[in-house]
């Protein structure tokens, strides 16, 4: 039956096919290890190279084949088709370009490609190459803004107090607008440019990390720019509203607590009541990036919804 889907170089849904298909694509170099493929039922796409070995086993007297990636090609292979070259394995039909290879290249220490390892960057690095990313964008956010400054200390804020129902208002909110434009679109370039040639902003580049799509592939301009859909907009979204409402619990409290003008005993009782929800609800919003700490894959939220991972280079 054709129930299987799988992604080309170009990162596109392709199928769906049968396993016989998948098979002959694998013999062929249409696919590789670190190729997406799924079938309806599974949960998340998974690497070709995890699943291959549920596969071979098709028409053969065993029940189970043993599979290797060649370090060369990133094919999968059986390994009896394989030769071994310190701790890799090479397919056998890609063994005179890995000898060439050698000689352009002079590569030593090559590991084994089998099993594919990523070292996730913790909660702390992550934040410090947030900060970083903050301080390197400060410049051109601020130049965004120049426009509202001119407004503003060229007599805007004297004209609206003298008149508010001019065009200062106007004025100064246009300024304004214009201003927070031009800081989302420097942040969508930083960030989309960044990640899609680079393979993470300069903050990350300088912490030594990358940020990757789950077989380790590099993002595309577009997948890039979902992650900062995610990143920016819904985290904020998300981060912003729950302290919003904890500042409002907060300033209700004293409000509250002040009206009745029962002492200072339920002033204080309701400021700390107060500050207490504040703190949680903020937490709570906050989730969005430190649920990065916890996960064993480090990912905060945005990773999750853009299906990414920052992993050492």
């Amino acid at each position: 039956m054709n129930t299987w889907f799988y992604t080309d170089k170009e990162a596109k849904q392709q199928g769906p096919v049968d396993k016989l298909t998948l098979l002959g694509l694998s013999s062929d170099g249409g696919i590789v290890a670190s190729t997406l493929v799924w079938e309806d039922g599974m949960e998340n796409w998974e690497r070709w190279g995890d699943m291959a070995s549920g596969f071979f086993p098709e028409g053969a007297d065993v029940e189970e084949v043993a599979l290797g990636v060649c370090a060369q090609s990133d094919r999968v292979y059986p390994v009896s088709q394989m030769l071994p070259y310190g701790q890799a394995l090479i397919g056998a039909d890609q063994k005179e370009h890995f000898v060439q290879h050698l000689l352009e290249k002079g590569r030593t220490g090559i590991t084994d490609a089998t099993v594919k390892h990523f070292e996730y960057i913790g909660f702390w690095w992550r934040c410090l190459s947030s900060f970083l990313d903050y301080l390197i964008k400060m410049v051109p956010t601020w130049i965004c803004m120049i426009p509202y400054y001119i407004v503003v200390f060229t007599g805007g804020l004297e004209d609206l107090e003298n008149d508010p129902s001019t065009g200062a208002i106007v004025s100064i909110a246009v300024a304004y607008g214009v201003g927070m434009i031009g800081m989302m679109a420097v942040s969508i370039f930083y960030e989309t440019w960044m990640v899609g040639k680079y393979g993470g902003t300069l903050g990350k580049l300088i912490i030594g990390a990358k940020v990757i799509k789950p077989d380790g592939g590099k993002l595309s301009y577009k997948q890039a720019f979902v992650r900062w859909l995610a990143k920016k907009p819904l985290n904020y979204l998300l981060f912003y509203v729950p302290i919003t409402i904890g500042v409002s619990i907060l300033v209700g409290a004293i409000v509250a607590a002040s009206s009745e003008a029962q002492g200072g005993a339920t002033m204080g009782a309701a400021i700390i009541g107060g500050i207490i929800g504040c703190v949680v609800v903020s937490v709570l919003g906050s989730g969005v990036y430190w649920m990065a700490a916890f996960d064993p894959e480090k990912r905060a939220l945005h990773d999750r919804v853009a299906a990414t991972r920052v992993v050492k280079k």
